[in-house]
C-alpha cells in the first residue's frame, strides 16, 4: 500500500504530534501496513497497550483501535472476556477481527472525519481504559462512564 502526498503529509504531522504529546506511542511500518502502538499506564498503575491500525483511506477512513495488552481482558466477573461481548454498545466494543485483541469503539465510522486525529483516538482509548477499570470495580457497563460520539 502506498500513501499519496496528502496522506504522507498528514501522517508526518501525526507522527510529530505523537512525539510531542504521547512519546510512548510510535508509528510502525510507515510505508506498508501502518499502525500506531504504545503503552499507557492508568491512574491505578495498570499498563495497557493500544494499537491503532491506519486504514488505506486515512485520514478520511476511521482507524480501528485495539487493546492488545493485557490479554485476555476480563470483565468484572473475572470469568468472561471483554472480547466475548462482540459488538456491544454498553461495553463500547466492536466484534474483533483480531482474536485475543479487544476492538474498542473510539468513533463510530459514520461520525469519523479527517478533522479527528491520532491524538484524539489515543485520548479516547485512555478514557476507555479508565471506564473499563470503573467497570471492574462495580460491574456497571462502560457506557455509564463514557459519552457517545
Amino acid at each position: 500500500m502506498g500513501w499519496d502526498s496528502y496522506q504522507r503529509r498528514r501522517l508526518a504531522e501525526e507522527r510529530a504530534a505523537l512525539r510531542t504529546h504521547f512519546p510512548s506511542f510510535s508509528f510502525y511500518e510507515p510505508t506498508g501496513r501502518t499502525y500506531v502502538e504504545g503503552l499507557w499506564w492508568s491512574n491505578n498503575g495498570n499498563a495497557y497497550e493500544m494499537r491503532i491500525v491506519v486504514p488505506p483511506g486515512y485520514p478520511d477512513e476511521c482507524p480501528s483501535t485495539y487493546i492488545t495488552h493485557p490479554r485476555p481482558l476480563l470483565d468484572w466477573t473475572r470469568h468472561k472476556t471483554i472480547e466475548s461481548y462482540g459488538t456491544s454498545h454498553s461495553m463500547h466494543v466492536w466484534a474483533t477481527d483480531r482474536p485475543g485483541w479487544v476492538k474498542i469503539c473510539t468513533y463510530r465510522p459514520e461520525y469519523w472525519s479527517a478533522a479527528h486525529s491520532m491524538l484524539k483516538i489515543i485520548r479516547k482509548g485512555m478514557l476507555w481504559t479508565l471506564a473499563y477499570e470503573c467497570h471492574l470495580e462495580d460491574g456497571q457497563p462502560l457506557t455509564n462512564f463514557l459519552m457517545d460520539s
